[in-house]
C-alpha cells in the first residue's frame, strides 16, 4: 500500500514532505525535484550465510546407516548417555520422539519495524533540514543546497527513540524529547570544537566495547562417530542448542553494546516523570533586560512545563495546569512568542501567556467539529497544531484532528481597549472528497504556487486516500487520488479547495493497511483507559 506524505516543512519556495522513511522535495510548482531514501545497510538483508535458526521439526537429521552397528560392550559412559538422550527425547504417542527442543515451538522471526520518520523540521535559513526515524531512534540532519537537493551530514542514534524536534533560537542546538521524558541537547553540526556551552558540554563518551561472547559447548562427536539413532537425535539436540546459545549471547551483546553512552556530544537537559509528548522553544527577554529563551515542554499527564533555556534548563520556572487529559501539540504563535496555543485529548485547546503561565481563554474544538464534520463526535485527540501570519498582519490557527476529514480553523483577536486576547472559531473546513483525512498543514505565498489570487494566501494540506483505496471497489481507468489539497483563501474564512495531480514516482507500497494505520495514527493512543471505557 502506498505511504502518503505524513510530515510537511516549507522553506522558502522548497517544500520538503516526509513519505514513510524517505524524505520528498518539490519546487513551488509542486514538481518533485529530488527524493532521499533511506539507507539500507547490506546486514539489512537476510543472508544465505547466517540464517535463522529454525525449529528443530524442520532440520533434517543426518541419515542413519542402513544396517545395524557392530555389538559392543556397553559402558558406564554409554548408559549416562543413553538416560540423557532418552530424557530429551521422550517417546511420544505416534513414536516419534520429543524433548524439550522438539516441543519447543519455532523461534518467531519478528521482523523489524521500518525506520519512519516521525519528527522533520528545517532552520529558518534553510540550509539544514533535520529529521527522526523511529525504529532506529536516529537524529539525521541534512544539508539543503537551495534547490531540493539534500546531503546528509550526520546520523546519530540517541538513547531513547525521538518524539519531538525543536531548534534553539540561535539555530544551532537541537533539542531531541523522547517518550521517556527527558530532553537532549546536541550540535547542529557536529564538530571538534562542541557548539554547546561549557556549563553542559557532556562527560567525555566511552566507547562502546562489544562483550566477548563466551564460546559455546561444541560436542566431540559428530554424525560419522555416532551411530545410533538415539545417539544420533541427542547429537542433533546439542547442535540445536548451541546455535540457540549462540544467538542469545550475541542479542545479549548488541543490547548491551545499546546501552553504551553515545560516542557524540549529547547533554541531558531535562526530564519528566510522565511520557513527554511534545517541545518548543519561545524566546523573550529575561529579568536583568537581555534576550533569552525558555523550554516548554508537554506531556501525557496534561502538564505543560516552562524551564529555563541553556544552560539552566534545570530551573523550573512554573507549569501551564489546565487540561484534563494528555497534551500532544504546542505552538507559540510566530509573532507573538509570548502566547501558547495547546491542544490533545481535550476538547477545547488553550490559549496561555506562558511566562506568567496565565490561561487567557479556551476555544471549543470538539463542538467545532460536531458542527460540520462528526455530529457525534464524543471526543478528538488534536494531531496537528500549526499558527500562520498571513499578509495583513491576522494570525490564523489550523487544527486537524487525528482520522477527522476536516480542517479546523481559529483566528487570534486582541481587543486593544481591554487588552485581552482570545482564540476565535471562523470555519471548520471539510475536505470536499468523501474519506479524505488530512495529516499536516504548512503555509504557502500566493506567488508561490498556482494562481495569485486577491488574498493570495494558500495553504497547502497533505492527505491519507488509504482508506478510500481499500474500502471502494476500483475498475480500471480510475485516477488516483491525489496527495496533496491546496485550500486558497478567497476571503477571510472563506477557503476554495484545488487538488494536486500527483506525478511523483511511487514510494513504499509492501506496508499492509493495519501496519499504516499504527504508523500515521498515534495520538488517540495517549489517552487513558477510564473506569468506564
Amino acid at each position: 500500500m502506498p505511504v502518503p506524505y505524513h510530515l510537511l516543512q516549507v522553506s522558502g519556495s522548497i517544500i520538503f514532505a516526509a513519505q514513510g522513511t524517505n524524505i520528498v522535495s518539490f519546487n513551488s510548482s509542486l514538481e518533485h525535484l529530488s527524493t532521499w531514501k533511506y539507507p539500507v545497510k547490506a546486514t539489512d538483508a537476510p543472508s544465505e550465510a547466517t540464517p535463522d535458526v529454525e525449529a528443530p521439526s524442520t532440520v533434517e537429521a543426518p541419515p542413519t546407516p542402513e544396517g545395524p552397528p557392530a555389538k559392543r560392550r556397553r559402558t558406564e559412559n554409554d548408559e549416562k548417555e543413553a538416560q540423557n538422550g532418552d530424557a530429551a527425547t521422550p517417546s511420544s504417542a505416534n513414536g516419534q520422539k520429543k524433548g524439550r527442543f522438539h516441543n519447543k515451538p519455532a523461534v518467531a522471526n519478528i521482523s523489524n519495524e521500518k525506520p519512519f520518520i516521525n519528527c522533520l523540521i528545517t532552520t529558518t535559513d534553510g540550509r539544514h533540514v533535520i529529521a527522526a526515524t523511529g525504529s532506529d531512534k536516529t537524529i539525521w540532519v541534512f544539508e539543503h543546497d537551495g534547490s531540493g537537493n539534500l546531503k546528509q551530514l550526520s546520523q546519530r542514534a540517541m538513547p531513547k527513540r525521538p518524539c519531538s524536534l525543536t531548534l534553539t533560537t540561535n539555530q544551532k542546538t537541537i533539542l531531541s524529547a523522547d517518550k521517556f521524558g527527558d530532553v537532549y541537547a546536541l550540535p547542529l553540526i557536529p564538530s571538534a570544537e562542541p557548539s554547546l556551552p561549557p556549563s553542559i558540554q557532556s562527560l567525555p563518551s566511552r566507547s562502546a566495547t562489544p562483550s566477548t561472547v563466551p564460546a559455546p559447548f561444541k560436542p566431540q562427536a559428530n554424525d560419522k562417530t555416532v551411530h545410533t539413532k538415539r545417539n544420533l537425535k541427542a547429537l542433533e539436540n546439542q547442535k540445536i542448542s548451541m546455535e540457540l546459545s549462540l544467538k542469545a549471547a550475541a542479542e545479549k551483546s548488541a543490547a548491551e553494546e545499546a546501552a553504551q553512552p553515545a560516542a557524540f556530544e549529547h547533554t541531558l537537559l531535562l526530564g519528566h516523570v510522565s511520557m513527554l509528548t511534545a517541545i518548543t522553544v519561545a524566546p523573550g527577554i529575561g529579568a536583568t533586560g537581555e534576550p533569552r529563551e525558555w523550554i516548554i515542554t508537554a506531556d501525557r499527564d496534561e502538564h505543560i512545563r516552562v524551564s529555563r533555556g541553556i544552560p539552566q534548563a534545570y530551573f523550573i520556572e512554573g507549569f501551564c495546569l489546565g487540561h484534563e487529559d494528555f497534551v500532544s501539540r504546542l505552538c507559540v504563535v510566530p509573532s507573538r512568542p509570548d502566547l501558547l496555543i495547546s491542544g490533545g485529548g481535550d476538547d477545547d485547546l488553550f490559549l496561555w501567556r506562558w511566562k506568567e503561565q496565565k490561561l487567557l481563554c479556551r476555544a471549543n474544538l470538539l463542538e467545532a467539529v460536531r458542527d460540520v464534520v462528526e455530529p457525534e463526535a464524543t471526543k478528538v485527540a488534536v494531531s496537528r497544531l500549526k499558527a500562520f501570519v498571513l499578509a495583513e498582519g491576522e494570525i490564523i490557527v489550523a487544527a486537524i484532528c487525528e482520522k477527522l476529514p476536516a480542517v479546523v480553523f481559529f483566528t487570534l483577536d486582541e481587543n486593544d481597549n481591554t487588552t485581552t486576547t482570545t482564540l476565535r472559531h471562523t470555519t471548520t473546513y471539510p475536505l470536499e472528497t468523501e474519506g479524505f483525512v488530512p495529516l499536516d498543514v504548512e503555509l504557502l505565498k500566493g506567488e508561490n504556487i498556482g494562481v495569485g489570487t486577491a488574498r493570495g494566501e494558500k495553504l497547502l494540506v497533505s492527505i491519507d486516500t488509504t482508506t478510500i483505496a481499500t474500502t471502494s471497489t476500483t475498475t480500471e481507468g480510475t485516477t488516483k487520488p491525489p496527495p496533496f489539497l491546496v485550500l486558497t483563501m478567497e476571503y477571510p474564512g472563506c477557503w476554495d479547495q484545488q487538488t494536486v495531480e500527483d506525478n511523483i514516482p511511487a514510494g513504499e507500497t509492501d506496508l499492509s493497511p493495519q501496519d499504516l494505520q499504527k504508523l500515521l495514527y498515534t495520538t488517540e493512543s495517549l489517552r487513558k483507559m477510564s473506569d468506564f471505557d
